[in-house]
């Protein structure tokens, strides 16, 4: 059968919220994916799984998943040689190397794949926290106090004091960040970094800003852009067992904030996003202190909380994110951005394994639980903070919303114990 003229790669982590959009948008769906999740094939024509391709598990794979990404999304643009676009989720935010050779790669081969992702050097702008931290300050925007680690170890504290935060100048989800409270506690977990080959000038020092986690959606054609949605952001909540204090565990969208707390979000938001020539749908993270955003990270991809946003504003946002890297198709997109209104609220929770092992023999029980999402192939063990599934539900207000996913929590909860 020959491939549809609207057919599209997605290549990511996890592929599966963005694979479910596109094909209810009704392009042909190929996906390269980490997990390979059971609900992720009724949407795809094709797919590479990493886990089963290399026969390994998630334990294993976790640390070095970004260059088999790489490796695959060559091999399925090889083998479907006639796939019109290239869309690639998380999962090779900091992989420059690797997004550069599949670039090589489809120039070499002659692929008219259309790659609807942001360029590498605005990447590498936006994930530069540095250099962004700079551009706000000269425009009277506070920023959290920040100083590299090779400068903080030259006694250069520029104020910072105990407890901070140590964190990758580049991290994803959550990892590679880490609240420091004492000089104890400091050169233990420097211990334990040097082990994994740590690099100082990979490293920040940043003030622990204690607030509320929330997040700003954007998409733009690289000049206008319009506000999607401003989202809470559930980050290290102990009953989802996450594996660290600061590890990305869901959102709830919209964020319920005061709306001059949501018109500076959205301010800082845009400024950024023009700045950096941004394209398509975009995330920017924030901790709300005293009413102000304290920019933490840009992830100039689509973020995490896209499907909760798609659920709120009942529009097929990954469609639009395609449409939005065409200049023809900007005002349709804009104008339905602009008409779009939110109705009730969606929270989505991430899941992940207990201390305990979970048995296979429990995960189609817990699989047919409605509103469960992400759901793991019962073939062996779940293993400890393993990621084990995605809840996502909808209610009329922010608290049914809330606790309606929360009782899915105690469902599996009830299944596992």
């Amino acid at each position: 059968m020959a491939i549809k003229l609207n057919s599209i790669l997605a290549v990511g982590f996890n592929t599966r919220p963005l694979a479910h959009s596109l094909n209810k948008a009704g392009y042909e769906v190929y996906a390269v994916d980490f997990f390979g999740d059971l609900d992720l094939f009724p949407h795809v024509k094709d797919s590479l799984i990493i886990t089963k391709e290399l026969e390994s598990n998630y334990e294993f794979l976790k640390d070095q998943y970004g260059k088999f990404l790489v490796h695959f999304t060559i091999e399925m643009l090889r083998k479907h040689k006639n796939i019109n676009y290239l869309l690639i989720g998380s999962g090779l935010d900091n992989n420059y190397e690797g997004r550069e050779f599949i670039l090589k790669k489809i120039k070499e081969k002659g692929l008219k794949v259309k790659n609807v992702n942001n360029n590498l050097e605005i990447i590498k702008k936006a994930r530069d926290i540095e250099k962004i931290y700079e551009y706000l300050k000269s425009k009277k925007i506070i920023v959290p106090l920040s100083v590299s680690y090779e400068k903080f170890k030259g006694k250069n504290k520029i104020g910072i004091e105990f407890p901070f935060i140590l964190k990758k100048k580049r991290s994803a989800g959550g990892l590679n960040v880490f609240k420091i409270e004492s000089v104890e506690n400091l050169t233990f977990q420097l211990k334990i970094l040097k082990v994994k080959g740590f690099n100082p000038s990979d490293w920040l020092i940043q003030e622990f800003v204690e607030g509320i986690h929330v997040s700003c959606t954007i998409i733009s054609n690289g000049a206008e852009c319009e506000i999607i949605s401003i989202n809470r952001q559930i980050i290290g909540e102990k009953f989802l067992n996450p594996p660290g204090d600061f590890v990305y565990c869901g959102n709830i969208v919209p964020a319920n904030l005061l709306k001059e707390d949501n018109k500076l979000i959205s301010e800082i938001s845009l400024i950024l996003t023009k700045k950096l020539g941004l394209k398509g749908i975009n995330g920017f993270d924030f901790v709300l202190k005293n009413h102000y955003p304290y920019l933490m990270e840009i992830n100039p991809r689509i973020p995490g909380s896209i499907r909760a946003s798609e659920k709120v504003l009942d529009l097929n946002l990954l469609d639009l994110h395609v449409q939005s890297f065409d200049p023809k198709r900007w005002d349709i997109v804009k104008n339905k951005i602009r008409s779009a209104q939110a109705t009730g609220f969606a929270t989505k929770f991430i899941f992940f394994a207990p201390p305990k092992e979970i048995d296979k023999e429990l995960l189609n029980k817990i699989n047919n639980i409605e509103f469960v999402h992400d759901k793991t192939e019962p073939i062996k063990k779940i293993l400890k903070e393993e990621p084990l599934c995605t809840i996502l539900f909808k209610g009329k207000n922010f608290s049914e919303s809330y606790f309606g996913a929360l009782k899915i929590i105690d469902k599996i909860k009830n299944i596992i114990h």
